[in-house]
């Protein structure tokens, strides 16, 4: 299977079409900021760029970006669409669904085909793994997406037995998943392992855990009293090689096996140059990389799910 060309960082770009974040939260840049972060990115050298219909405007906003570029090399364009058939829905009433939300998010990115679409809510692959895996096929071969793919919701043991059969088979191409320094599940349980050998094109999303390993032990979210020693951890681990968390945290994951794009989202020029500088940082020593998974290996899941933090 040929994987997708892709740059090392993909740009996530939720926080160009709507308000997002647990930890930072911030107002959306406008269109001329979010264009001035698109050209520096595009400039950079970063071809890969992550939306979803349920970002708000991103795909509009990628759509008209890109629509103007005077360049004869085309982006490298990820899109998701969230599908949740009703009980009585036919399988007829389901394609007709999936191709009606492919359309539009063609129409707002303002191409004819995508390199990547992918399912966003895998929970519907419960009840309708069959017919959405045949669907998303046909969309590849009617000439819409180069590749079909998922984009795991999260790394729960559940959810990838519940996605195995499909992953193994040759239909989804691309996957999402997240997966950082303190979450290590998607080794644990093998499925990085199994996604390099079928030559899947892996993105990797909330590398920076959206947001906390950035932050100092008195902006954690008081929900998170668990959070204090990893976070304590982490930045120990960080000094001792010479690096920041930060280079820490993006280079531990840039460099392993199986991983071919970090997902990572910005709301300033400035922090897109400093994600492309720790994008290019030095490699974490392999004795700190054991640490690193040693130390973390079963960190609890409430702390490794940012959904369930606003649950406390």
């Amino acid at each position: 299977m040929n994987k997708l060309t892709v740059s090392k960082m993909t740009l996530g770009t939720v926080q160009l079409g709507m308000n997002y974040g647990l930890i930072g939260t911030s107002q959306m840049p406008d269109v001329q900021a979010s264009h001035g972060i698109l050209q520096a990115a595009w400039q950079g050298g970063v071809s890969a760029y992550d939306t979803a219909a349920t970002y708000g405007e991103s795909e509009q906003i990628l759509g008209r970006f890109f629509g103007k570029l005077q360049s004869g090399e085309a982006p490298t364009i990820i899109t998701k669409i969230y599908v949740q058939p009703e009980e009585s829905w036919s399988p007829g009433r389901i394609k007709d669904e999936i191709y009606r939300q492919t359309r539009a998010s063609l129409e707002k990115l303002g191409v004819e085909k995508v390199s990547a679409m992918m399912l966003h809510n895998v929970d519907a692959m419960r009840a309708h793994g069959d017919i959405i895996a045949q669907v998303f096929a046909e969309l590849v071969r009617d000439g819409l997406a180069e590749k079909a793919g998922i984009s795991f919701s999260s790394n729960t043991e559940e959810e990838f037995a519940m996605l195995r059969p499909y992953l193994e088979d040759s239909v989804f191409g691309a996957v999402q998943l997240p997966l950082n320094v303190f979450d290590h599940r998607p080794l644990n349980n093998g499925c990085l392992e199994m996604l390099r050998s079928a030559s899947k094109t892996v993105f990797v999303r909330s590398v920076f855990l959206q947001g906390l390993f950035y932050a100092n032990e008195a902006e954690l979210p008081s929900q998170l009293p668990e959070a204090v020693e990893p976070i304590r951890e982490l930045r120990e681990l960080a000094h001792s090689c010479g690096l920041t968390p930060a280079e820490l945290a993006v280079s531990y994951i840039r460099d392993m096996p199986g991983v071919d794009s970090l997902v990572i989202g910005v709301q300033t020029v400035e922090q897109l140059e400093e994600n492309l500088r720790l994008i290019e940082g030095p490699a974490v020593p392999e004795s700190i990389c054991n640490e690193i998974r040693e130390r973390f290996r079963n960190l609890p899941e409430r702390l490794l799910t940012p959904g369930m933090w606003s649950r406390w």
